[in-house]
């Protein structure tokens, strides 16, 4: 059976939907507590700010704004990898790797 191509901008729109969604859900509250004199604000911020940034990206003709949006959450996700590395297998560790992965591949594939 090939493969359904024209599928391909779909996923892609979902993609940057869905992890735009995750990303104001799970670090939302942190950046609405306005603490400002905390990491994790910062972090948070980070977040949602290159999430937004590779959601605009898909609007653009030039890939780099993607590229660079999913470069930078590729960092913060390697980051979160590390803070809550243990030697077990966790839905956080895993949730963390496969948001890596669609990282990684707006940054190798841009706006394609």
């Amino acid at each position: 059976m090939k493969p359904v191509k024209s599928f391909i901008p779909a996923s892609r729109w979902l993609l940057r939907i869905s992890l735009l969604a995750y990303l104001l859900l799970q670090h939302g509250n942190t950046l609405l507590a306005l603490q400002y004199q905390t990491q994790p604000f910062y972090i948070a911020l980070a977040f949602i700010l290159f999430g937004i940034l590779l959601f605009a990206g898909g609007f653009t003709s030039k890939p780099s704004l993607t590229v660079v949006s999913a470069l930078l959450l590729s960092v913060l996700f390697i980051y979160y990898l590390y803070l809550g590395f243990v030697p077990k297998v966790t839905l956080p560790q895993v949730l963390n790797l496969l948001l890596l992965a669609v990282c990684l591949n707006f940054m190798a594939s841009g706006n394609k």
